[in-house]
């Protein structure tokens, strides 16, 4: 008889050791298809909290964790945007989200044997805000509404209305993005279209038709005390979570009320804390298709809150902000961005592009030192724009009178400081800061400040330790241990954090297409890179 090639026993074996061989070549990727079934559904609210529109410095607490975590972990994120927590739970209850991030507050009692709360991580207040404008000038309305309705260059027009480039602002962030509701508001929700102010109808008008409006220069003094937004555009931003549409009142969390208040000057919150809680992710409880997710949450907390993250996350976002919010700088600012800005705004525009800086970012400089006031003088003896000393101007082969000289040679002096700090390790965010520390106190105090930072136990590589050092410096148990002395370091601190707002604050102006943001708008469309010329 005739032998086979292989017995039954010899085939079945050789079966096993293929299928084996094949299990060990793509097991991890089935197992990792059945523990992690992507993209993650992430629910978010329109708040600041979790990926600012108005603020330069990242996506806020919540949007840069979420894009650390799916960058640490390799998830792919699927953003669904909420206007209230109500819809969030039913979400994530029903199986149509898998994540909660940036709502505050404890497990509604009927979700909570399928839901699971990460640790806290700040705390949570909500207010009631209300309008209390009361717009009958029909000169301006007819102001505003000429002002609203210029976009300008270089801004995104989809701001005005479903603001959408909250989402794209995040793109970039993660591994791979998609917005689950593009194209239909959450349920029960209004689309808040663009409100525009009308102007009194012309007897030679035409239904339907816009009556022209002519708005002369010295006409921009109407806007000191109004800001051409009322509470239905505060609504249309899209940027209040836990929204009622009650006799024009909604709710806010109190810190991103904080972050929003400076551009609705007239909307204001009740005194009375209606709710308070913790920061939380919510997370649903599954057996097994999403095991690996629960897992790789617990483990990126426990990471997180062993590394000071939050805490670091925190003072990038909102350390600068007042306790108080100055009216009377914010309108000062404001008239200064409308009416001395379009003098200097070419020769910003050369030194933003030479030395590579932000052009909000120098005007924020500039309205710090001086207010755009080219004749001012400190009590230091430092004047002009950039409030530039004697002996650096001559340095700098500069006359600091001239206001064009001075911004560039402000600039100049800025770059130079930035240079010096190469090396050191710092955030790019943490170099400028201790750059711009230096320019008020000179750099070798920055360095005594630093080597006193890791002498007192830290890393000397963040400005939350720096803060913290530079106001020892005038007191002599800490600056006798020093090489150069005696230092202002308390100013320097005020001086930085002030910036940082000014900064914020120009930017927010910029992002939502006010008026005063336009000439700035267009600065920076205007340039293609801010890195520095060769």
């Amino acid at each position: 008889m005739k032998r086979r090639f292989f017995t039954s026993w010899e085939a079945v074996l050789l079966l096993f050791l293929i299928a084996a061989q094949a299990m060990f070549m793509v097991g991890s990727e089935v197992m990792s298809y059945l523990y992690r079934l992507p993209p993650v559904r992430v629910v978010v609210p329109n708040v600041s909290q979790f990926s600012s529109l108005v603020s330069p410095y990242g996506l806020g607490v919540d949007g840069e964790l979420l894009s650390r975590f799916a960058k640490e972990k390799d998830y792919t994120i699927t953003i669904i945007r909420v206007k209230s927590a109500d819809e969030a739970w039913k979400l994530i209850s029903n199986d149509e989200a898998d994540l909660l991030v940036g709502f505050g507050g404890e497990i509604p009692e009927e979700y909570a044997r399928k839901i699971t709360a990460g640790p806290a991580y700040d705390e949570y207040q909500s207010v009631t805000i209300k309008d209390t404008t009361q717009v009958d000038n029909k000169e301006l309305q007819a102001l505003c509404r000429s002002l609203l309705d210029t976009v300008p260059e270089g801004v995104d027009e989809e701001i005005y209305t479903a603001n959408d480039s909250l989402i794209s602002s995040l793109v970039d962030a993660f591994p791979q993005m998609v917005s689950s509701r593009e194209d239909s508001e959450p349920s029960g929700q209004t689309q808040y279209a663009r409100k525009k102010l009308s102007p009194p109808a012309s007897e030679n008008s035409t239904q339907g038709e816009e009556p022209a409006v002519n708005v002369a220069s010295e006409d921009q003094e109407v806007l000191e005390d109004g800001d051409c937004v009322d509470f239905d555009q505060f609504h249309m931003y899209n940027l209040i979570s836990f929204d009622s549409d009650e006799g024009g009142t909604a709710q806010i969390d109190v810190r991103n009320f904080t972050m929003l208040h400076p551009f609705f000057l007239d909307v204001v919150p009740d005194s009375q804390i209606n709710e308070e809680g913790s920061y939380r992710w919510f997370w649903r409880n599954k057996f097994f298709a999403e095991a690996g997710l629960q897992k790789d949450l617990r483990n990126f907390w426990d990471s997180v809150k062993s590394k000071d993250t939050i805490a670091a996350l925190k003072e990038k976002n909102y350390g600068f902000f007042p306790k108080k919010l100055n009216y009377y700088v914010i309108r000062k600012l404001k008239n200064a961005l409308r009416k001395k800005v379009p003098r200097y705004s070419k020769t910003m525009e050369e030194a933003s592009k030479k030395y590579g800086i932000d052009p909000l970012l120098l005007a924020a400089i500039i309205f710090q030192e001086s207010h755009f006031d080219n004749s001012a003088r400190s009590r230091t003896g430092v004047r002009g724009l950039m409030q530039i000393t004697q002996a650096t101007a001559k340095d700098l082969g500069i006359n600091r009178l001239d206001p064009q000289q001075s911004i560039m040679g402000g600039a100049i002096y800025l770059r130079k400081l930035w240079d010096k700090f190469e090396g050191q390790n710092l955030a790019e965010w943490d170099r400028w800061f201790f750059t711009l520390a230096a320019y008020n106190q000179g750099y070798a105090h920055i360095l005594d400040a630093i080597k006193l930072t890791k002498k007192r136990g830290g890393t000397g590589k963040t400005w939350r330790e720096l803060k913290e050092t530079l106001p020892l410096l005038a007191w002599k148990r800490y600056y006798s241990q020093t090489r150069h002395g005696y230092c202002r370091g308390y100013e320097a601190v005020t001086y930085v954090e002030n910036i940082r707002y000014y900064f914020y604050l120009i930017n927010g102006l910029v992002a939502l297409s006010r008026p005063e943001g336009e000439n700035l708008a267009k600065l920076r469309s205007s340039l293609n890179s801010l890195a520095p010329d060769a």
